[in-house]
């Protein structure tokens, strides 16, 4: 009796047991950067990629997969039942006594294609994880380089305010004097009022993308990172055709769609076996109130005569296709916007290097009716529309450098430039 009660004790041990885990009321602070130096945008991309709240949420999905993965190779625990019955009259002369113990076998049967979905299952969610943390780390580095763009943007515009404000100064002071008109100086006026106007909505569409920056660092709003003026480089055509060849077996994301069929293939296995499921093996055995004593094997299985787990199937069939329709599509998707972000690229790229002659040409006018105003060879009104041509034009070869930046980076994004293999599942 001794042995059996420490027996029970020994299996209870092993027993989990519970521990609270309040939530907090508050929002844990964050740590601040590891560095005060300007950040490269490979570092940048890194601290977004390790430190933003999504994906560390995210992770956590990965510890339920390897849960389920416990659990489908995990046998169940036997089944012992016992029974007395007291004896209260008649000839006999015993109470009886029976007893079983049962063993359900099904998850035996089916424990390949269940360990083999549930490995999917993991697969699909680190996959999964994965493709989140390069969306963050690319969206981090576009970031980078549109405050890089803003930064430009804002610092032309501040060079036109000032020339603008000088100019307008000027105007003033030879209108008062009787040497221009009222129309000249209004004309002065309002192009500094526009130009006031476009500081202030660059100065709010930079706020804005350092908010974004700072929440992918998870750093309080407003913080000021400082950067390393981005280099990026123009991606050969060769290995940009490779890279979209080849985009099934390293996209994380479509990966995640494949370890997703194969869990879809691995549960119709386990549906189609299970048709004479569940399956129960046990001994079973007793003594009645005559004394006799008797023990034997139990055997319970379902006969499929009428449902032979069609539901199942059918579903388990359904929803394999439904994946492989979604593969077919998000791969031809991806396939796509990577020949039009290609085809994109080539057409920025000619006109930011339109836009950088323009802009040269601008500046270079601009530079010499300076100098023609001051000789009076130029009226205000002149002088204004060419410092605002200028300015405009340099504004919009800044522009196209950004968007040219942003889309490079976009396309090594999108073609999985410099993530870690992983190996696809295999084909049954």
């Amino acid at each position: 009796m001794k042995r059996m009660i420490w027996l029970a004790l020994a299996g209870l041990s092993g027993c989990a047991a519970y521990h609270a885990a309040p939530l907090p009321d508050i929002a844990p602070v964050a740590a601040p950067l590891p560095t005060t130096r300007p950040l490269t945008l490979m570092y940048v991309a890194g601290l977004a990629a390790q430190r933003d709240p999504d994906l560390v949420a995210a992770r956590a999905q990965s510890g339920i997969a390897q849960a389920e993965l416990l659990a489908a190779g995990t046998p169940p625990n036997p089944s012992l039942s016992v029974g007395f019955a007291a004896l209260l009259g008649g000839p006999a002369s015993m109470s009886a006594i029976a007893g079983s113990l049962v063993e359900d076998v099904s998850p035996l049967i089916t424990r390949s294609a269940d360990e083999s979905a549930a490995r999917a299952r993991l697969q699909q969610v680190n996959a999964g994880i994965l493709w989140q943390e390069w969306q963050v780390a690319a969206r981090a580095e576009q970031l980078c380089v549109a405050l890089t763009g803003d930064d430009a943007q804002l610092a032309s515009l501040r060079t036109d305010v000032q020339a603008l404000t000088a100019l307008a100064e000027k105007v003033r002071a030879q209108t008062a004097a009787g040497h221009l008109t009222q129309q000249d100086a209004s004309t002065a006026e309002t192009a500094l009022a526009k130009l006031q106007a476009a500081l202030d909505a660059g100065e709010q569409a930079q706020a804005q993308d350092q908010s974004q920056l700072d929440a992918l660092l998870a750093l309080p709003p407003g913080t000021a990172v400082a950067l390393v003026p981005p280099d990026v480089t123009a991606i050969p055509g060769t290995k940009v055709n490779q890279a979209i060849a080849t985009l099934a077996m390293r996209r994380p994301d479509l990966l995640a769609l494949r370890f997703g069929y194969t869990q879809a293939d691995e549960k119709l296995r386990a549906a189609i076996a299970s048709q004479f499921l569940p399956i129960s093996l046990g001994t079973q055995g007793g003594r009645d109130t005559s004394g006799v004593i008797t023990a034997g094997p139990l055997v319970t299985l379902s006969l499929p005569l009428f449902n032979r787990n069609q539901p199942a199937i059918k579903t388990a069939e359904a929803t394999r296709a439904a994946l492989r329709a979604e593969y077919e599509a998000s791969l031809a998707d991806a396939q796509n916007g990577a020949e039009a972000l290609r085809h994109t690229i080539t057409l920025l790229q000619a006109q930011s290097a339109q836009a950088d002659q323009a802009a040269a040409q601008a500046a270079t006018i601009a530079a010499d009716a300076r100098k023609a105003f001051s000789s009076g060879g130029l009226d205000a009104r002149g002088e204004t529309d060419l410092i605002i041509a200028a300015g405009e034009r340099q504004r919009d070869a800044l522009q196209l450098h950004t968007a040219l930046q942003t889309a490079e980076l976009s396309l090594a994004a999108l073609l999985g430039f410099g993530l870690p293999p992983m190996a696809p599942p295999k084909q049954n």
